[in-house]
């Protein structure tokens, strides 16, 4: 074979030549034909980039839907842990020290267990595994209920010993262990699902910005106009992610620092006073009567007082501080800096409770709504986020046991007492 035909399978030389010059004189013919050739280039564009465009707004409608859903159930999920345990505290208050009162919450969080059961069933019928795993959970909870129920029995029938034993057993704590995991189960099959989504959004909108590079490319050679509408089209996008990360940080009806925030902030703060020997101090803050004005106004007043609570807040505390909501009623405060001493702490805490001597709007009436404050300081109360908090919510329900409306500073030596009454983070 002759050398100058080249490789196998390969057009020669001459040929691929001849190919450029009648493709330069198809272009050059008419010059109606380089304005036909680059339309289509630019509709050709535009094309592929309107269905990424389609695609990266429905992956982001999704993703805001999956997020108001899934806060939607974890809150349900966190109410439903709650009135377990309050039907656990009232159990053991009223085991412990006889007082028909703990019976109280103990009625009320059997009720409200069974009310939100309905509840989780409607916001989990999204799969058959759902459904498996809550009738795992109602399952657990009925044996709860069960055990807090024949242990007051047996102490209203004067068995006081018996029911002391099975209270002093491990089933009763086997039980909510359980009945954790499986709530843990549950969410974390849909935050797996949001993660996913918002994957797969993160990269659509990144190959769409190289898309759209290519697209400013083209429409800056033919059309200025269409290249700026593209532009305007990039800074929406990256807008839409930007709000999608802001929304795993912060708290939707606030605006505060959320739990996952909190916890970054603390992790750097508790490094930074273990170096460099500076102060923090935690405020645990709890609404008193907040649950009977939500029952008795709604929800919508009720989160129009969280948020007027949390705009009071914000305004006593200082720039460095940290503000941030846990979820419910629950507000959390992260002093740093040097120089706080326990007076300083404790006037700005009484500066906190002070704010609920203003009315509210809407009106719910003087003297209904007050705070209680637990403080913790590091690293006497504790050396971790975890525990700082954990012994701030321990003070604080020793404010709530001593009449509510004040602020208590944790003490070690109460744990025990304390422990009687736990409450997991």
């Amino acid at each position: 074979m002759d050398a100058s035909s080249g490789k196998k399978g390969e057009a020669p030389p001459d040929s691929r030549k001849g190919i450029r010059r009648r493709v330069t004189r198809w272009l050059y013919g008419e010059p109606e034909r380089v304005f036909v050739f680059g339309a289509l280039l630019v509709g050709s564009i535009f094309g592929v980039l309107a269905v990424h465009s389609y695609d990266s707004t429905r992956l982001v409608r999704r993703a805001l839907v999956l997020a108001g859903s899934f806060e939607r159930e974890e809150t349900l999920v966190s109410d439903y842990l709650l009135s377990m345990d309050d039907a656990e505290t009232g159990q053991r208050g009223y085991l412990l020290t006889g007082n028909p009162s703990y019976l109280a919450p103990y009625i009320k969080g059997i009720s409200r267990s069974m009310v939100l059961e309905r509840k989780l069933r409607d916001a989990f019928s999204g799969g058959s595994q759902d459904s498996k795993d809550l009738d795992v959970l109602f399952a657990l909870a009925a044996a709860k209920r069960s055990e807090l129920s024949r242990t007051i029995g047996l102490y209203g029938r004067g068995e006081r010993s018996e029911s002391m034993q099975i209270l002093k057993g491990n089933e009763g704590k086997d039980l909510m262990d359980r009945i954790r995991s499986q709530v843990r189960r549950l969410e974390g099959r849909k935050k797996g699902e949001l993660l996913g989504v918002r994957q797969a959004l993160v990269r659509r909108l990144e190959h769409a910005e190289r898309n759209l590079v290519a697209a400013g490319v083209s429409l800056g050679l033919f059309l200025w106009l269409l290249w700026r509408l593209f532009a305007l089209s990039m800074e929406k996008k990256r807008r839409s992610r930007e709000i999608l990360e802001q929304e795993t940080l912060v708290d939707r009806l606030t605006g505060l620092p959320n739990r996952k925030r909190l916890f970054e902030f603390l992790e750097v703060a508790c490094r930074r006073a273990e170096k460099e020997g500076r102060d923090l101090a935690v405020l645990f803050i709890d609404l008193d009567g907040f649950k009977s004005v939500n029952d008795r106004h709604g929800h919508a007043t009720g989160d129009r007082i969280l948020v007027e609570v949390a705009h009071r807040f914000g305004s006593v505390i200082r720039g460095e501080d940290l503000l941030a909501r846990l979820g419910g009623d629950e507000f959390v405060i992260c002093l740093t800096g040097t120089g706080e001493s326990r007076s300083w702490v404790e006037s700005l805490a009484q500066r906190l409770i002070a704010t609920f001597d203003d009315p509210f709007f809407p009106p719910v009436g003087k003297g209904v709504l007050s705070c209680s404050v637990g403080v913790a300081c590091f690293p006497r109360d504790g050396r971790s986020p975890a525990e700082l908090l954990s012994s701030a919510d321990m003070a604080m329900y020793q404010s709530k046991n001593a009449g509510k409306h004040r602020v208590t500073f944790y003490n070690p030596g109460d744990r025990g007492a304390m422990s009687a009454f736990p409450r997991s983070f």
